[in-house]
């Protein structure tokens, strides 16, 4: 890989990417809702537990990603909709769909993730209007606030961009995590 330079804006510091994160009322305060998009199909993959249970939106996941692209990701925090059943898949669903028809997608094309408390049934209300305004708030410059969103015990958002030559392109990668003591 040769020499790399950090650059800012995690995960939209990549061209053709666009991020939100913004406030739906999932938490008292906090921003709790994010959507990564990109403007072309990209290529996906994904790193799953090897646990016999598992949260809806990994579910839902694993069929989306047998096609090898995606376009968004939408991420709430403050609830993990895992331990819940046919009605969680059901919301994972709804909130494919509704990202994936705000964004004209199929929602195949969108991947869902929740983090928060277990067992608690999703506030889908609040949930798809907050799809519908992230959605509005997508920019070039929201990969920190998308990197914000995701945060539940954490005590700071985790983020980096950086690049590098390939040849003679330059090659930029970004992206955003959380976690706190896991």
């Amino acid at each position: 890989m040769g020499e790399y330079k950090t650059v800012p804006g995690g995960v939209t510091a990549v061209p053709g990417f666009k991020a939100s994160g913004i406030h739906a009322g999932l938490k008292k305060v906090k921003k709790d809702l994010a959507i990564i998009y990109s403007e072309v199909p990209a290529k996906a993959a994904g790193m799953f537990t090897t646990n016999k249970v598992k949260a809806a939106p990994l579910v839902l996941d694993l069929e989306h990603l047998k096609i090898d692209t995606c376009r968004a990701i939408v991420v709430n925090s403050g609830n993990a909709n895992a331990c819940t059943g046919e009605e969680g898949l059901k919301d994972a669903k709804s909130m494919a769909l509704k990202t994936a028809k705000e964004l004209g997608l199929v929602p195949e094309e969108v991947l869902v993730g929740s983090t928060g408390i277990i067992g608690v049934k999703m506030p889908m209300a609040k949930v798809l209007k907050g799809i519908k305004l992230a959605v509005k708030e997508l920019s070039s410059e929201g990969g920190p606030l998308a990197a914000e969103a995701i945060l539940t015990t954490d005590t700071f958002s985790k983020q980096i961009s950086f690049q590098f030559m390939v040849g003679s392109k330059t090659v930029t990668v970004g992206g955003i995590a959380k976690g706190s003591g896991m």
